[in-house]
């Protein structure tokens, strides 16, 4: 028997699209957006929370990939048009990408959690990051929308969570023209997927209560004279130990994992901290289409926060540009009624950046070359 491959094709499109429609039917009519208490965001006017809006998400998202030692971290220097290009030109037609790149290595390697050789174990920041991590950032944005009194929080979160995917596609698509299926899987399957799954409370309530999930994003600023981007995208896990009051197991991910151990200092403060690996490279692997590795360095640090909102971190890492990052949140400093946040990043190279940031504008930092 002969096999039509166009109208496999025209099938598959179709059901694409009918996915999508059932997943916006669902984010519509679904009585969980509208949830009757608030998981990840409650307006704290301290630490990283106090500094969490649409701007920061986006810029912290976004741009998160500039920590890289291959990607330009100067916020005028990508070629923004052509960047988006390719991105849309992957997501607009997601069957010719995958035909190329191949079915069962998209989901093994962007999917189904069984390849544990590092060039294709694309599927641990598309759960952890996209999945998870994106799902629980609409859940807070949403909150976030709503505390201050905007129409349809949960549209406007959605549409803010897509702007900073889009943008954290763009960033990472660099200048390669061909087939790549990274934004396929992340958009189409785990980005939306993330905010399908946090729409119901009991998820929320799970990461809120049981993992103390927190997003502890760096303070998105652009450093003059250069534009230097000070971006990252971070969250917290903080689970705590059946046998201990104290205690609990601590990890911190994004651009890398730390793995340690949390204090209880007292009824709201924590100390943690935490030894792992940081990505430092973008590694290709095949030239035919975008499939990448990592090369990765140390890393460990020390965190400080209240009520899940960090307020203080000191991290090392054998990244060059980010050997030493101190970043000080809002709610330590304080000079009467004003409570700003510093940070500093100091390379290998003595290359040095610092910046200070407020709840009410965006930060500004200043850089220095040696």
């Amino acid at each position: 028997m002969r096999v039509n491959i166009r109208n496999i094709k025209n099938f598959t499109e179709i059901l694409w699209v009918k996915l999508l429609f059932t997943a916006l039917v669902f984010l519509l009519f679904n009585r969980n957006i509208f949830p009757q208490e608030n998981y990840f965001y409650t307006n704290k006017p301290y630490g990283s929370e106090s500094l969490f809006n649409p701007i920061t998400l986006i810029i912290n998202g976004g741009y998160d990939i500039t920590q890289l030692q291959s990607v330009t971290n100067r916020i005028g220097e990508p070629q923004y048009g052509k960047l988006f290009h390719v991105v849309f030109k992957n997501l607009g037609d997601p069957f010719n990408s995958i035909n190329h790149y191949g079915w069962w290595l998209f989901l093994r390697t962007e999917f189904f959690p069984i390849s544990f050789t590092k060039d294709k174990m694309q599927w641990i920041p598309n759960y952890q990051q996209h999945l998870i991590g994106g799902g629980m950032l609409y859940t807070a944005m949403k909150e976030w929308y709503k505390l201050h009194g905007y129409p349809m929080p949960w549209l406007l979160s959605s549409v803010t969570l897509m702007a900073h995917h889009l943008l954290n596609e763009a960033m990472e698509s660099g200048p390669h023209e061909g087939y790549s299926v990274d934004e396929i899987s992340n958009i189409y399957i785990f980005d939306l997927g993330g905010i399908i799954l946090f729409s119901f409370d009991s998820i929320n309530e799970f990461f809120s209560k049981e993992l103390n999930l927190a997003d502890w994003s760096l303070q998105a600023s652009i450093s003059l004279p250069y534009g230097r981007v000070n971006a990252g995208q971070y969250f917290s896990i903080k689970w705590k130990l059946p046998f201990s009051e104290k205690y609990s197991l601590f990890y911190r991910y994004g651009m890398g994992a730390l793995f340690g151990l949390s204090k209880k200092i007292d009824s709201t403060d924590n100390f943690s901290v935490g030894v792992g690996f940081r990505t430092k490279h973008l590694v290709d692997v095949n030239p035919a289409f975008r499939q990448r590795t990592i090369e990765t360095g140390w890393h460990a640090g020390v965190f400080y926060d209240r009520k899940n909102s960090l307020l203080a971190s000191l991290v090392f890492s054998g990244v060059k540009e980010y050997f030493c990052m101190a970043d000080i949140y809002p709610g330590i400093i304080k000079i009467g009624n004003f409570s700003p946040g510093i940070w500093t990043v100091i390379g290998r190279n003595n290359d040095l950046t610092f910046g200070i940031s407020t709840r009410y504008v965006f930060s500004i930092g200043y850089e220095t070359r040696y």
